[in-house]
Order: C-alpha cells, then structure tokens, then sequence
C-alpha cells in the first residue's frame, strides 16, 4: 500500500466567519436616533423592521401583474392564431375584406343596418358555396389522384373535421342574416324556399359533423393500420387489397368506412345542390 493511502490526515477545521464590521456613521445614526437592533430580540426586530408604504404595495402589485402579462405574451406567442397572424398574408386579406366592406356601407344608398346584413347574407352564401365547389369537385379529385392513397387519407383526416364545422358556421350565419334581413323589410320580400334551403343545407353539415365524421376517422385510423401492416396503401387513385381481400375483420372495418363515407358523401351533395339553388334564389331576387 502506498504511503499516500497510509499517512494520516489531519482534518481541516474551517475558522469561524470574522464578526461583522460596524460601520461608524451607522452606529452614529443609530446612537442619535436611539434605535437598538437585536437579531436575537423578536420584538426588536418587528419594531425597526420595513413598514411597506402605498407606492412599495402597488409596484408590488405592478411586478406581479407584469409577470402575469409577459406570461400570457408567451403563451400566446406559442399559439396557432398568433402564428397565422404575424407570419402569414391571410390577416391582410380578412382586412382588406373588412376596409371594403366599411366603405361600402358608408357610401351613399338604403339603411345601413339593412344593407350590412345583405352583405354579410351574400358573402355568407358565396363563401359556402365557393367552400364546396372547391373541396368536393377541386380538391378532393385533384389530392386523390396525385397523392399515395395513405398520404391522401392523411390529408382528408386534418381537413374533414374543419372543413364541415366551417361550413356548418358558414350556413348558420347566411340564415341568421336571411332571417335579420327579412325581420328589417317587415318579411316584405321573404322566400320560404330560401328559408327551407338554408336549414337543410345547415342541418346536413351539423349533422355530418357531429354525428359522421369521428366515427368514419375512427374506421379509417383502424383501416390504415392494418394496410400498413399488410404493405399496402401506397397506390394512387385506387384501392389494392392484396392478401387483405382474405380478412374478416379488414373486410368489416372496410365496410364500415365506406358507409359513414358514402352518407357523408351523400350528405355533401345534397348540400351542394341546396346551395346552387340558393345562389339562384339571389339571382332572381336581382333580376325583380
């Protein structure tokens, strides 16, 4: 054994701290004053400790409301709306929108309250209708036959949930505004087929939403799990069964997507029509 390991060692004792230093001007202070500190005397203590003030309170309060706000900036920060609105262009667009539409209604013409709310029942129903035009018969066909059936079926489980609670929203303010337009004219002008196919076209899309949509994702989560196990899934614009032509429970679960697929489908067509039908209605009422 080394004598490195053997030597005693002779344990180091710290020296205590020095006693603290008075100062002179203080302890002249204190002498003129007759203050007398004890740290060990609680009652001491109490009497010359620090009487906060108003002003110390509210910057007390200030720090804690400044924290409060620098929180809420970060977690706001952090968010998707804050994102979309300091990053993307489509703020400028909504704003735009709006600045139009403020000098419109301020331009010379009928009452502006009745006028606001033929605009927003017009944009309302052209914003739906656009909506539909380009997700059923743009999108869809186009995503469909371009992307791998997998990355497709991806694509329409983010946009499905959105898109139908979107249009639902969008057919809920065009028959408020219908009905607020024709409670102004003392229901001077009022189409009940107007009013008919605005309830169907919003009842159908709330219902597609609430009622068909997680259930048919639902399917369709299951289903792409067991192509993937299988390898399939990466054709494009068609469907391979492969050895999974030979399983029961693929063949139920297929099965299943496609009803909750095909009501959806049947659901969006029928609201499609119903929403050129209105489109017409304006035409006429134009015409008149």
């Amino acid at each position: 054994m080394c004598n490195m390991c053997t030597r005693d060692v002779t344990p180091v004792v710290e020296a205590p701290p020095p006693p603290p230093k008075h100062h002179k001007h203080l302890e002249r202070l204190k002498h003129k004053h007759n203050i007398v500190t004890d740290p060990n005397n609680a009652e001491k203590q109490k009497e010359v400790a620090y009487q906060p003030d108003l002003l110390a309170i509210s910057t007390q309060y200030t720090k804690i409301g400044y924290d409060l706000f620098k929180a809420t900036m970060e977690h706001l920060q952090e968010t998707k709306a804050y994102v979309i609105a300091t990053k993307t262009s489509q703020p400028f667009h909504v704003a735009l929108a709006i600045a139009v539409l403020v000098f419109w209604l301020s331009s010379p013409g009928s009452d502006a309250s009745l006028r606001g709310w033929r605009a927003l029942y017009v944009g309302a129903v052209a914003t739906h209708l656009g909506a539909q035009v380009w997700m059923t018969l743009v999108s869809g066909i186009v995503l469909y036959f371009s992307l791998p059936r997998h990355e497709f079926g991806r694509v329409q489980t983010v946009l499905f949930p959105t898109y139908y609670a979107f249009n639902a929203g969008i057919s809920m303010l065009a028959l408020l505004s219908y009905f607020r337009m024709q409670c102004l004219t003392k229901f001077a002008y009022t189409s009940y087929a107007q009013f008919a196919l605005l309830l169907a076209v919003f009842s159908i899309e709330a219902y597609v939403r609430l009622r068909l949509v997680s259930p048919m994702l639902r399917a369709k989560h299951i289903k792409t799990q067991m192509e993937e196990v299988a390898g399939g899934g990466q054709e494009v614009g068609r469907l391979i069964l492969g050895e999974l032509a030979h399983c029961p429970r693929y063949l139920r679960v297929l099965r299943t997507f496609r009803m909750y697929h095909s009501s959806i489908a049947m659901g969006t067509m029928i609201a499609l029509g119903c929403s050129v039908y209105s489109t017409m209605i304006i035409v006429d009422s134009m015409c008149h």
